[in-house]
């Protein structure tokens, strides 16, 4: 009952929030050379409190509201880029987080936390549309996986308090709720500025024939990438894709 109650709770809120759109793959008109395929994100917390557990729940229900695997088309690059994995570790233990976590109304949590996940999908719709073509997968993996994450890290925290104080981000009309507006703005904040995003998949190499039926019996390139405020690592590996990303690319 308590689940109900609470889902039907951020339904109502989200009625007032407008979520951000990334579905642009299913434009017909487009013939995109490739596209980005990104799986739900999963929110943990670094330290096991029991007094954040409840809200841990409330975020990644709406993580899971918000952000269905969605896809992206563009063009530039010869490699479809397939996210199986999102985590996003958030340190909970600060005294930043905890003060806006623990004086914030779950109203101000939930839309602080569809801020959040709207600001990543349009980061990463950013990285693909403007900056895929930098990178040369086919023989240079290393340092095209680390100049990729370094591009995202910039996207997503570089420029982000710059961006919010100047109001490109997070911005409201002038019918706001001010007091409901910054508590939500200020959790944002501390979701991003306490966040560390672990990334895996795969990228693979765009067949003109479109078939994909032998793709598990051939080994793509594997990345793992992690960005924070104060780092960005990406390593690889070339690994036999299993059947499930197999199906995906087909379908993309």
């Amino acid at each position: 009952m308590r689940n109900i109650i609470l889902s039907f709770f951020i339904l109502g809120i989200f009625s007032n929030v407008k979520a951000a759109t990334f579905q642009d793959a299913n434009n017909k008109s487009l013939k995109p050379t490739g596209c980005i395929s990104v799986a739900q994100p999963t929110v943990i917390f670094e330290h096991d409190e029991k007094e954040h557990m409840q809200h841990l729940d409330i975020i990644n229900y709406i993580l899971n509201y918000e952000s269905e695997n969605t896809k992206h088309a563009y063009q530039g690059n010869n490699y479809h880029w397939v996210i199986t994995d999102f985590d996003i570790s958030i340190n909970n233990s600060t005294q930043c987080f905890k003060k806006r976590f623990f004086y914030n109304k779950k109203e101000g949590l939930i839309k602080g936390t569809t801020h959040f996940i709207s600001y990543i999908k349009e980061k990463i719709k950013c990285l693909v549309t403007q900056h895929i073509c930098k990178y040369d997968f086919e023989s240079n993996h290393g340092a095209s996986l680390k100049k990729l994450a370094n591009d995202l890290k910039g996207l997503i925290y570089d420029q982000f308090d710059n961006d919010l104080r100047r109001g490109l981000i997070c911005s409201e009309g002038e019918t706001a709720n001010k007091k409901f507006h910054n508590s939500a703005k200020e959790f944002f904040k501390a979701l991003v500025h306490n966040s560390n995003m672990m990334i895996k998949g795969y990228f693979i190499k765009i067949r003109n024939d479109g078939n994909y039926t032998d793709l598990c019996q051939n080994k793509s390139l594997y990345f793992n990438i992690s960005i924070s405020r104060n780092d960005a690592s990406a390593n690889y590996d070339l690994k036999l894709p299993n059947p499930e990303v197999a199906e995906l690319v087909s379908n993309l």
